[in-house]
């Protein structure tokens, strides 16, 4: 269930002793440690600067990288070093220029900052001063540090963009330009040996002949040279500097961060899809159109999935797709997981569009989706027909995104692999084992809430999976399971109230409460945002059957009906809508075509099994006496004990369509169920 305790305060705690403890074992005192804040850090370690020229660091990057950049910068500059960094002290222009290659002439490191936008760019600045670094290593022996390759996102060292020179050296990852205390121990280290590199070994001492004593004043051998002491001393004071940086690096991450950015990994690039543009034959202008406004209306739907999904800007994607020709460097080149890509053509009198949800990295599609759009039209004619094609298209990555983490212990999951979790395995067992599923699935969450109480994602699981009709079926409470998917719900809808999948959610709440004018009133908030929404113009048809208002609920019944004529769900409300406009035929046959597609578990459901009691009772009203029979002793031997119209009463659940509607109950009677 969503956690009831400060997670905040928690974790608050959590940061300050560990900040404490590092510090104690850097053998800084807990006074000292009390005393750190982020914002004190540059004043404290400002006495540890390093402002010899020969002892900076020349950052080199590609100006999309500048925000990355300028994070390794700051951490760098915490620590002591000193950085050029040319964003912020070097202008245009030939003295600029020639700043530039004086500091790589006289740097004592050079890190290059490589990334999915350095491989990208064929030209650039930054390429110049690579050469420049990579010339001038040439120059240098082999056991001397310069290059310190840093790449920032998931870009690999066999890139073909990347220099051979860099190859050779040892990559650090820095996902975002987030350092940490190892990055800048190594390059405090570095520097270390870069500076001891030229000094003088000391005097050897021969074998088998002691060293004179310096007290002694034996002119044979001068006292040890005060240089011999300059390396320890320096070793102390870059101690000291990385038990700063560590204490400041732990207060960053665990102290001053919410726990939203701490539940997060760095490299995070999970469920990132690019839409690229649709295709259409060349000699068809309306299919081109057709391409371009269905694609939009996709991308559109993707983009309203903030929860979950990210999604590259359609211009980016486009510039992508004019420079690479496979889907593995379209995906690395756009930095996503994902990719989907449609095709238009001609099916008889309109168009079909086929959708692909394919993996960037494997090029593997995951999943194959159709669209149909007429011929005098631009997009499919029902909104709700794209979003089951993305429903399936962000499925089949969310799986993918899980099957990637599946071998990680749960310790090591973050907020998100917590809660993809939680969604993918409920979907894939909740018919099979519902309340092992749900157990499962909430501990999952429990998790993953702990981390991030207001993870959106999170919140809109614990919803879905909590408020399902089929908790109905194996819950020994299901109120205190609607309970725990209503806080979720409610808490969701204070940070997004127009979200049309959470008001349907309320909606349902609230016809399961019995409050029918209230989730009336939520159905048409919906409709008025999405006016052809299924989902809300079937709990309305259903809140106005409750409420008698049938003459309101069968042309709402009519449009369903129309399309989405192989629903059951649709199938079954009408079974129920007909059989309460006295119209048996249609409530029979509606009633029949619903049972004969829903599975096991709805099937024993004490909302959705409700209308096999229709359909009997349909039955026995036309004097099909057999049949009725026979689908009564279909429902007993599903539901055994449930046999007799007081067992049948306390059985239905109360927000059933007609689980009120005494006809109901007397066409039971009817088919032979004793009361």
């Amino acid at each position: 269930m969503v956690t009831n305790i400060s997670v905040q305060k928690v974790r608050r705690i959590h940061g300050f002793i560990s900040t404490l403890m590092i510090a104690a074992t850097c053998s800084v005192s807990t006074e000292f440690g009390h005393a750190i804040l982020a914002p004190q850090m540059s004043g404290i370690l400002g006495n540890f600067r390093v402002t010899d020229s020969n002892k900076a660091v020349f950052l080199s990057y590609a100006k999309q990288d500048a925000d990355a950049a300028a994070r390794i910068s700051e951490t760098l500059r915490a620590a002591g070093v000193e950085v050029w960094f040319d964003q912020s002290e070097l202008r245009g222009g030939d003295a600029w220029d020639a700043a530039i290659r004086r500091q790589i002439k006289t740097c004592a490191l050079m890190i290059p900052i490589i990334s999915a936008n350095t491989q990208g760019r064929a030209e650039g600045y930054f390429r110049l001063e690579w050469k420049l670094a990579i010339d001038r290593s040439h120059l240098m022996s082999h056991d001397r540090p310069f290059l310190v390759p840093v790449v920032i996102d998931q870009t690999s060292e066999g890139d073909e963009r990347v220099p051979e020179k860099f190859r050779e050296v040892q990559w650090t990852r820095l996902p975002g330009g987030e350092t940490s205390p190892a990055f800048i121990a190594q390059i405090l280290r570095l520097l270390e040996k870069d500076s001891t590199a030229s000094v003088a070994p000391p005097p050897a001492v021969k074998v088998g002949r002691p060293a004179p004593d310096a007290t002694q004043g034996s002119p044979a051998t001068p006292p040890i040279a005060p240089k011999r002491r300059l390396p320890l001393a320096a070793l102390a004071a870059m101690a000291v500097v990385l038990c700063l940086v560590i204490v400041a690096w732990t207060t960053r991450h665990l102290w001053l961060h919410s726990p939203s950015i701490v539940a997060y990994s760095n490299e995070d690039r999970r469920m990132t899809y690019a839409v690229l543009p649709f295709q259409a034959p060349a000699d068809d202008a309306h299919g081109a159109q057709v391409a371009k406004a269905t694609g939009d209306e996709i991308l559109s739907m993707l983009e309203s999935r903030k929860e979950l999904v990210s999604v590259v800007p359609r211009a980016s994607a486009e510039q992508a797709v004019a420079h690479e020709n496979s889907i593995k460097n379209l995906a690395k080149a756009l930095d996503v997981h994902f990719l989907v890509r449609g095709t238009v053509a001609r099916d008889g009198a309109g168009y079909k569009v086929t959708v692909l949800g394919i993996d960037g990295a494997s090029e593997r599609i995951l999943a194959t989706q159709s669209l149909t759009v007429a011929a005098d039209a631009l997009t499919p004619r029902w909104r709700d027909d794209v979003q089951d094609v993305l429903y399936e298209i962000v499925g089949a990555g969310l799986r993918a995104e899980v099957k990637a983490a599946r071998d990680k212990p749960l310790n090591e999951l973050d907020v998100r692999d917590l809660s993809f979790r939680a969604s993918v395995d409920w979907r894939a067992n909740r018919d099979v084992d519902g309340k092992a599923a749900n157990a499962n699935s909430n501990m999952l969450l429990n998790k993953a809430l702990a981390l991030a109480p207001d993870d959106q994602f999170a919140l809109r699981t614990v919803a879905v999976i909590n408020l399902c009709d089929c908790v109905n079926i194996w819950s020994s409470n299901p109120d205190e399971q609607k309970a725990i998917g209503a806080a979720a719900m409610e808490k969701y809808l204070r940070s997004d109230p127009n979200s049309p999948f959470m008001l349907i959610e309320k909606a349902g709440l609230y016809q399961l409460r019995l409050r029918w004018e209230e989730s009336l009133v939520i159905a048409d908030t919906v409709l008025g945002l999405e006016p052809d929404d299924a989902n809300a113009l079937g709990l309305k048809a259903a809140g106005l059957l409750r409420l008698g208002r049938l003459k309101e609920a069968q042309p709402i019944m009519d449009g369903l009906l129309a399309r989405y004529p192989n629903n059951w769900y649709v199938a079954a409300l009408a079974a129920d809508i007909y059989f309460a406009l006295s119209d048996y035929a249609r409530a029979a046959q509606f009633a029949q075509k619903a049972t004969a597609q829903m599975s096991e578990p709805d099937l024993r459901d004490r909302v959705a099994g409700s209308v096999r009691l229709t359909l009997i009772a349909a039955q026995a009203r036309l004097g099909q006496d057999a049949r009725a029979k026979a689908a009564l002793a279909d429902f007993e031997a599903t539901l055994p004990g449930v046999n007799t119209i007081t067992a049948m009463k306390k059985w239905i659940h109360p927000s059933a369509d007609l689980a009120d509607f005494e006809p109901l109950y007397e066409g039971l009677r009817l088919a032979g169920v004793g009361t």
